[in-house]
């Protein structure tokens, strides 16, 4: 396992790992994708529980705000 994954509680270590690989398989397809085009003044957020997301790389001579919110009591579904 990578040392970013948990056990897959219930299943051997080996049996949870190749769930996880599948799994990582079927999200990575494009259809799954999105990618926002930046203008001034929007906000974008997501559920970090629900969401894997990346960010491509940007240029660090220009101004980026990023402000994170945290709530309380949420549980993965």
């Amino acid at each position: 396992m990578a040392a970013t994954e948990v056990e897959v509680v219930g299943l051997e270590p080996e049996e949870g790992s190749k769930l996880v690989e599948q799994l990582r398989k079927h999200l990575n397809q494009p259809k799954f994708y999105y990618q926002h085009k930046w203008s001034i003044g929007d906000i974008v957020y997501w559920d970090n529980q629900a969401t894997l997301h990346y960010r491509q790389a940007f240029d660090p001579n220009q101004r980026r705000v990023l402000k994170r919110v945290s709530l309380a009591g949420s549980r993965p579904f």
